[in-house]
């Protein structure tokens, strides 16, 4: 095997390494997060945190799919995944400081789904992560632009 091909499965082992130890920071830190609104009875620290961790596991999923790290916006990818996703992951978080949130899901079914679907994963902000990176460092003709 060539020096380069050593240092390609070099990289992806750092990379998943980097994955192990990314993982273990954000649960320990999570356990931090539940224990103080265990304490303060206020969920919505936990609430950023998931969302904040969701897009840093995208971003860094990302890191993977990269091949050229030359500053090439993606216009088609950033406008209609990246904001749309970002926008999606954002919406649970903020509406959970609306003081009623009940009253407004209960006379809104398209909220009522809305916050259902960006409560019950964290998958927006992985998408919005990866695809942020993606169409910002990637070449636009890959996809077929």
């Amino acid at each position: 095997m060539t020096r380069n091909n050593w240092l390609s499965y070099f990289w992806k082992i750092l990379w998943i390494i980097g994955l192990i130890v990314l993982a273990r920071l954000s649960f320990s830190y999570e356990i931090q997060i539940k224990q103080s609104a265990n304490e303060t009875f206020s969920l919505i620290p936990l609430i950023w945190f998931k969302l904040i961790v969701s897009i840093v596991f995208g971003l860094y999923l990302s890191l993977i799919f990269v091949k050229k790290w030359t500053f090439n916006i993606n216009p088609s990818l950033l406008w209609c995944i990246s904001i749309p996703a970002l926008l999606l992951s954002f919406t649970y978080p903020t509406l959970a400081y609306v003081k009623d949130l009940p009253e407004l899901i209960a006379n809104s079914s398209i909220l009522y789904w809305l916050i259902n679907v960006t409560s019950s994963s964290n998958i927006f902000g992985i998408v919005a992560g990866l695809s942020l990176i993606l169409s910002l460092f990637n070449d636009s003709r890959s996809y077929g632009d």
